[in-house]
């Protein structure tokens, strides 16, 4: 209903902030930003089922308008600064979007393009650098030194990807500590009979994985777990996941069904276990998080021409910051504790302007600074430098939350400015890319508008607040779309939507031909005009002006006009009324040999079939089969 009240927009606008849709649709955009997605990659590309508990925080953190400087310090180190909660650990899953091949045999290669993954993309996301560039070599463009690559890397060096690590409070921790060390006790004497019956084919199997690795590696597994260092335990572990996945699958009736005493007494251990269950606790959730090996660093190395030179945490040598003060925790570093402390700082003059930048970029389609990933000298420079230091100034002052920022954008005259406005003779020569912002910016649907916006005209978009993702199939927000690296969603993945490979702060607008065929016959597409038709009719056999006034609103927000209407209701009419009719037969046409039919085609072309046909008669010839 149109509202001419002087308050109409504002209210609007406080009215979608407090939705939960808010926090919905500005997590698509964060979730790109920081490679999001919810299966491994590479050849393997395993599914994540945990994954998902991520998307849910980041959805929630918008909701609730958590301010930026939380947010960022969770990602980076929730579980140096509270370990005990679960709404704050999962935070840290932001360490392991990366690609991930879990059957890797090189584990010193594998981790190190993990490592590395890790610090090009927290350069990315929260300072808005693309710091690669300094991975071989100084920066040839901007002023990173070789040397502050690694210093940001010795940060996250010790970092590991736990897979039993619990995702709940202290209390439900405490008490299922406290149920399991009954049972193990009440079953210690039964459980070691079983694992002395089965540690054979463990042992076995672990063998067969650890061999495949080069001798250091092996050398790394041999050692006692005391004895190892950080480094060396990280390697272990990408070992030991190989072996968990190769000893999942141990079936002690199979591993005994050629020994039939083994296998009766396998089984009969098997029922006296069983009488304990009822003190056998529920496993508690996992989380997709990340932590450190202990509170023992890797050593960071930085490869020159003297040989390998070892590089402590700092800040970027630019910036002229004092080293950072690192206290670690019983169980881990305390390095990402202080990184994630400098990033959130108010004196950081990076990673405000960048979170700034890309507020301001999804509202108009373009950032103050147009490469958000990259605000130095490869980037483009600000096209308002002192709008986002004053923006800027804003936030940090009001306490570092987005949605005041997102209020303040959409209430200014710069937003509600017209996008169906013509450049003058003057802005079409001094600004026809329309940089400084005289008109509003046009903008394409992104893929989930698209899809939602689908959902939404044919009645059929179901809410709900988190939870495991679905498949595209599904009516759900795609948001909650399952995102797997190398199968995207069709609907979703032809439509630009990022594949998660890599950071992504802005999409590709590509028009291709299957767009155009998925969105008018592809399948998907279809079943939703069909809900559409069966929604607006509601079990009627004939249409009305009142179906096509609701078609319209629908799909066009809109009232139709009345030749819209009487249009429709002929083209529906026609539709219903006129007979199919049957494809008349088609004389076989002569086949033109193959050495002739190139010179027939030049002759088409060049209007000389029967004589200079004109324009006309090379259309009217152009129609007819070759």
């Amino acid at each position: 209903m149109h509202d001419s009240s002087p308050d109409a927009w504002e209210r609007l606008i406080d009215q979608l902030l407090e939705s939960p849709r808010y926090g919905e649709r500005w997590a698509q955009h964060w979730l790109d930003v920081v490679r999001y997605a919810e299966s491994d990659g590479y050849r393997q590309d395993a599914y994540r089922p945990d994954a998902s508990r991520y998307r849910d925080y980041v959805i929630a953190s918008l909701n609730d308008d958590k301010p930026y400087d939380q947010f960022v310090r969770e990602q980076l180190a929730g579980d140096e600064f509270n370990p005990d909660d679960p709404d704050v650990l999962i935070g840290t899953a932001f360490l392991r979007h990366g690609i991930y091949e879990y059957n890797q045999r090189n584990a010193r290669m594998h981790w190190e393009l993990i490592v590395n993954e890790m610090t090009n993309v927290t350069g990315e996301v929260f300072l808005g650098l693309g710091i690669g560039c300094a991975q071989c070599h100084d920066h040839k463009f901007d002023p990173i030194l070789q040397k502050d690559y690694y210093a940001l890397q010795a940060f996250l060096a010790s970092t590991c990807w736990p897979t039993d690590m619990p995702l709940t409070d202290a209390q439900s921790k405490d008490e299922h500590d406290a149920m399991l060390a009954r049972w193990e006790k009440e079953t210690a004497e039964i459980r070691g009979k079983i694992d002395a019956m089965l540690e054979p084919t463990y042992a076995a199997r672990a063998r067969s994985v650890i061999k495949q690795f080069p001798e250091d590696i092996q050398a790394m597994c041999d050692k006692p777990a005391d004895q190892r260092s950080t480094y060396e335990q990280q390697m272990v572990m990408l070992v030991e996941r190989q072996i968990d996945r190769k000893s999942t699958d141990v079936d002690g009736e199979k591993a005994f069904a050629k020994k039939p005493e083994k296998l009766a007494e396998f089984k009969a251990l098997m029922e006296q276990l069983k009488a304990f269950d009822d003190l056998k606790p529920k496993p508690l959730p996992t989380g997709f998080v990340a932590t450190d090996v202990s509170s023992q660093p890797a050593t960071t190395f930085m490869l020159t021409r003297t040989g390998k030179q070892v590089v402590e945490p700092a800040f970027l040598t630019l910036l002229n910051e004092p080293l950072p003060k690192i206290e670690p925790t019983e169980t881990t570093t305390g390095r990402r504790r202080a990184l994630a402390k400098w990033v959130a700082s108010a004196e950081n003059p990076l990673s405000t302007r960048v979170i700034v930048n890309r507020l301001w970029q999804y509202h108009f389609g373009r950032g103050i600074v147009a490469t958000p990933n990259d605000v130095g000298m490869l980037g483009e420079p600000p096209s308002h430098p002192q709008l986002l230091d004053w923006l800027t100034s804003r936030f940090i002052e009001g306490g570092w939350k987005m949605k005041p920022i997102h209020r303040m954008i959409m209430m200014s005259a710069t937003y509600q400015q017209t996008a169906r406005r013509e450049p003058s003779q003057k802005e079409s020569l001094v600004d026809p890319e329309n940089r400084l912002l005289w008109r509003f910016e046009p903008t394409r649907l992104d893929a989930e508008q698209v899809r939602d916006g689908m959902l939404a005209a044919s009645g059929e978009l179901s809410h709900r607040l988190g939870g495991a993702s679905v498949s595209g199939d599904s009516t759900v927000r795609s948001i909650y779309v399952k995102k797997i690296r190398n199968t995207p969603d069709p609907q979703l993945g032809k439509l630009d939507a990022p594949m998660g490979f890599e950071s992504a702060p802005t999409r590709p607008q590509t028009t291709t031909p299957t767009q155009a065929l998925t969105l008018v016959n592809g399948d998907w597409t279809l079943k939703r005009a069909m809900a559409m038709a069966k929604s607006l009719l509601k079990g009627k056999d004939s249409i009305s002006a009142t179906e096509i006034e609701e078609a319209y609103w629908r799909l066009f927000a809109r009232q139709p006009s009345d030749e819209e209407i009487n249009m429709t209701l002929q083209f529906v009419d026609s539709i219903l009324t006129e007979p199919v009719k049957a494809a008349e037969p088609v004389e076989p046409q002569r086949q033109v040999p193959r050495r002739n039919r190139f010179a027939t085609d030049q002759q088409r072309i060049r209007g000389r079939h029967d004589g200079d046909l004109g324009r006309q008669g090379f259309m009217d010839s152009a129609r007819k089969p070759f």
